[in-house]
């Protein structure tokens, strides 16, 4: 059970993520030497236990920064103004200093800010990495404060004792938080993708209606990967807001080629990938490039073209031309939907969660086999394959089924698999589309000839062979007994006895009888 929530707090580049990641045993925050690397809130779950019974929710937030010190290139400190929030709905705070920088007058702000807000607070002093650094507490007590912990969270150093701490300040705590939007669920993953400053943050936002993401008009504001919890119509999803993909070409900053590799790690994990682009400046080739990374991976895609609210001078057909332009420009990904909202005046944002409804279940369909082998007989009659010049053959279908969902997939038996032209894949790919209503989502086929099945129940034989042969080099199961005999040896066959020995296969597809 998740109990509590613990906030983390302090100046810049004292270790705040780090801490965070040790905590929480994973490498979610993103961690370098550069202050002011942190600016959403980044949630967590810490547990207790090893069973993962009793834990609690832990928040990172970014750095302190006042006038003078200040890391951050926005007009407002929107980044204290995200920490903020996350004291206020904490049970607990947890104020990082730096052990090896020493005391800052900074500290002393957050200490009677802190004070002020009336929360239980502990207090850390990290990067004391060995016993012989401990003597860089005493200059902290000079903020009045009674007890300190010692960690060096890089090196994962008094993080015991700071979890006990935790357990025994939550005990003495009569009721405890832990908001359910912020605890990690088991849903359908949505992933929010595009270049810097589509307006991806904006979207997230306002689909959960809170500012859960900082916006701004500075390109590349979000850096971490935030991952939000969200329940619509009964269903579970997790959104998750990226950082924006931007040329490689273009990428000069360490920070940000490490946000945009979470950013790609967001695609592979997510079932629904959201490209979002900006309006203003059409399709690009990087949005493009983004739609086929996503498409390669099979997964569930949807275009919301954001900011349609500036384009001028619409008419009635606007849209409809704008989506022939991407279709044109994206011809193998003519199937994507394509949605236009606009943030700012909170035009059919609603509409997004109901296309993402419509795409998982189209993602999560099963067809039955009698209705795919119908399509299948019915596509090769209307269209019959090209014949094969190579080996002067004609392609034939003999049976097809959905193997699996999400994303559909189905096999296809024939007399040849590789010789199939791409051009008849495609065909085979849109008639399975609009005949199984598979309409906004990819379809991956697998062709399979004779010649493939033949190679597969050879390989099963061979297995079959190394497996109960006690000549082979792999060890034999301990279960089974090696034993030689002759013809005149032979005990009376006993199907429980006989699933104790070994025998020696020797066989081949052309000695099978013929049914």
């Amino acid at each position: 059970m998740i109990q509590g929530t613990v906030a983390i707090v302090g100046r810049p580049n004292v270790g705040k993520s780090t801490l965070f990641n040790g905590l929480t045993r994973t490498r979610n925050a993103l961690v370098d030497d550069r202050p002011g690397v942190t600016r959403d809130r980044l949630y967590g779950t810490v547990y207790f236990d090893d069973m993962r019974e009793r834990g609690f929710l832990l928040v990172d937030t970014g750095g302190f920064e006042t006038e003078g010190v200040y890391y951050q290139p926005f007009a407002e400190n929107i980044v204290w103004q995200q920490t903020e929030l996350a004291i206020a709905e904490a049970d607990l705070v947890v104020l990082v200093l730096d052990g090896k920088s020493g005391l800052h007058p900074h500290d002393e702000q957050l200490v009677r800010h802190l004070a002020k807000t009336k929360k239980s607070v502990i207090y850390v002093v990290n990067k004391v990495d060995v016993t012989q650094h401990e003597d860089r507490v005493f200059d902290f007590y000079s903020l009045g404060v009674d007890k300190f912990m010692m960690t060096s969270a890089a090196h994962m150093r008094g993080m015991d004792e700071l979890l006990e701490e935790i357990e025994a300040r939550f005990k003495a705590t009569e009721e405890l938080h832990a908001d359910k939007r912020h605890i990690a669920i088991n849903g359908t993953r949505i992933a929010i993708v595009g270049r810097p400053n589509a307006g991806k943050s904006s979207i997230l936002n306002r689909l959960i209606g809170e500012e859960r993401s900082i916006v701004s008009d500075i390109a590349g504001t979000t850096r971490d990967s935030i991952d939000t919890p969200l329940v619509y119509n009964n269903k579970s999803f997790v959104l998750v807001d990226t950082a924006g993909i931007r040329r490689r070409s273009r990428i000069d900053c360490k920070i940000e080629s490490l946000s945009v590799m979470r950013s790609m790690q967001a695609i592979e994990r997510a079932e629904i990938v959201l490209l979002v682009i900006d309006a203003t400046q059409m399709l690009t080739d990087q949005d493009a490039r983004i739609a086929a990374l996503a498409a390669e991976q099979y997964k569930a895609l949807a275009i919301i073209v954001n900011k349609w609210d500036l384009v001028e001078n619409k008419t009635t057909n606007t849209a409809k031309e704008y989506t022939e332009f991407m279709r044109h420009k994206m011809k193998l990904l003519s199937w994507v939907p394509v949605l236009y909202v606009s943030c700012l005046e909170n035009q059919r944002i609603h509409n997004i969660m109901q296309l993402v409804e419509s795409i998982q279940s189209q993602y999560e369909k099963r067809a039955e086999t009698r209705t795919v082998n119908h399509s299948l007989h019915k596509m090769a009659h209307d269209h019959t394959p090209a014949l094969i010049r190579s080996t002067s053959k004609r392609v034939k279908f003999y049976y097809a089924t959905q193997v699996r969902a999400a994303p559909p997939t189905f096999l296809i038996f024939s007399n040849v698999a590789r010789d199939i032209q791409e051009g008849y894949k495609r065909y085979m790919l849109n008639r399975f589309r609009d005949e199984l209503g598979f309409h906004d989502v990819p379809i991956k086929l697998i062709f399979r000839s004779k010649e493939d099945q033949k190679k597969r129940k050879q390989e099963e034989i061979t297995h079959m062979s190394r497996q109960y042969d006690p000549g082979s080099r792999k060890r034999n199961p301990a279960d089974l007994k090696p034993i030689s005999w002759t013809g005149d040896d032979l005990p009376d066959f006993d199907l429980l006895q006989a699933q104790g020995y070994e025998f020696e296969v020797d066989a081949s597809l052309d000695d099978l009888p013929t049914v």
